[in-house]
């Protein structure tokens, strides 16, 4: 239905009240309609036709013809709020082609009940029509799913690949989600490992402030930044996504200082580790975080091809260049640790070896600190999950 039209059914006529009125059947009708018209329109326009939340359609185990719907949310095209209250399974049957899997609105009127010789009270059920097609309906529907049917007896799985669904897979890429995504909250904390002495403390921080707030509007993420965190139990680590612990000097961790950081790497956490390339001394801090992840246990492995730091939200093909760089090895990660050379601290407040940092570095620096992130974000999910 075009916007005009539907602009047309906008109810601006509602009934006065008053005193001694008789509400009929009809007059309470018309009432209730005015403000079931409003709130469709609201629906409509405030958030659009689709998918508020849940709906999601899962393939059988074993697969077979059926697929599974979950509960949830939509808003159809015009306006009607559908809901399935239950989860439920729909069998696809010998359908077979492109097939859409669309929830439409319905009522239906239910039987009135007497009660003590009094007339029972009439009910309106809001209920859902739920249906594969070859086409998409004229009539208003969201669709949950697309599934290419090469035969009858092809049975119906998730998709692999999600961006790319093969023949038979369950294709959600067609999916309209209209529904308000819970805040992504990220807690960064900024620790020293050999004190704050000079200005390598604020060079970090700087980087690490100024990576945050880049962030937040691009990726719709809320990252809030903790400066000059001390590695201790009362420091509440767990409750960081992200430590970013920068290493000056020859430094060396307290035994209390190393169980709170392996606990917080056992829970889930993620730890990137950085010497501080202005402090003379940054072989030293290598050399200990090497040491460091020895006595973790960790195995610090190069990036390979498609690991989610070179991908996710941001492609690369190498991980970019950094403050220093030149005859530098390369990040490398262990289950939860991210060591870097390349120091991107002093890169992300605008600082390279010889002089200013390009746009171009920055930018490229703080699309990486993006991806590392969401690597960390995925990780405490996951951690989440097992729990």
């Amino acid at each position: 239905m075009a916007q005009d039209e539907l602009f047309q059914q906008f109810p601006i006529r509602r009934i006065k009240p008053f005193d001694g009125m008789a509400v009929t059947a009809e007059v309470w009708e018309e009432a209730h309609e005015f403000h079931r018209q409003r709130e469709r329109f609201h629906a409509l326009f405030g958030h659009g036709a689709g998918i508020l939340a849940g709906l999601q359609v899962l393939a059988s185990d074993p697969p077979d013809s059926a697929v599974y719907i979950l509960s949830g949310l939509a808003v159809d095209p015009a306006g009607q709020m559908i809901v399935l209250a239950q989860p439920l399974s729909y069998d696809l049957g010998v359908g077979q082609g492109t097939l859409h899997l669309v929830l439409s609105y319905g009522e239906a009127q239910t039987q009135p009940t007497e009660q003590s010789g009094t007339p029972g009270i009439l009910h309106i059920q809001s209920q859902f029509i739920l249906e594969a097609t070859q086409t998409l309906p004229s009539t208003p529907c969201v669709e949950l799913a697309r599934v290419r049917r090469p035969s009858r007896s092809t049975p119906i799985t998730n998709a692999e690949d999600p961006l790319h669904p093969g023949p038979g897979e369950i294709d959600l890429r067609f999916r309209q989600n209209i529904g308000a995504s819970p805040p992504k909250t990220v807690g960064l904390a900024v620790c020293y490992a050999g004190g704050t002495t000079g200005d390598a403390a604020r060079r970090h921080g700087n980087g690490a402030k100024y990576l945050a707030r880049s962030i937040k509007p691009a990726r719709d993420v809320d990252v809030w930044l903790d400066d000059n965190v001390r590695l201790a139990p009362t420091s509440n680590l767990p409750g960081y996504t992200l430590v970013y612990l920068v290493g000056q000097g020859n430094w060396k961790l307290s035994p209390d200082e190393m169980k709170a950081l392996y606990a917080y790497l056992q829970g889930g956490g993620t730890v990137l580790m950085e010497s501080c390339r202005h402090d003379p001394a940054a072989g030293s801090a290598d050399a200990a975080f090497l040491d460091l992840l020895a006595s973790f246990g960790a195995k610090l492995g190069e990036l390979s091809a498609g690991h989610p730091l070179l991908t996710e939200p941001f492609l690369f093909a190498a991980p970019p260049p950094g403050f220093e760089t030149e005859h530098m090895p390369g990040p490398k990660v262990s289950e939860g640790v991210i060591w870097s050379t390349y120091d991107y601290g002093c890169l992300w407040q605008g600082e390279r070896r010889g002089g200013p940092a390009s746009r171009e570095d920055i930018r490229a620096a703080v699309e990486w600190g993006s991806n590392l992130v969401a690597y960390a974000l995925e990780r405490r999910r996951n951690a989440s999950k097992r729990k």
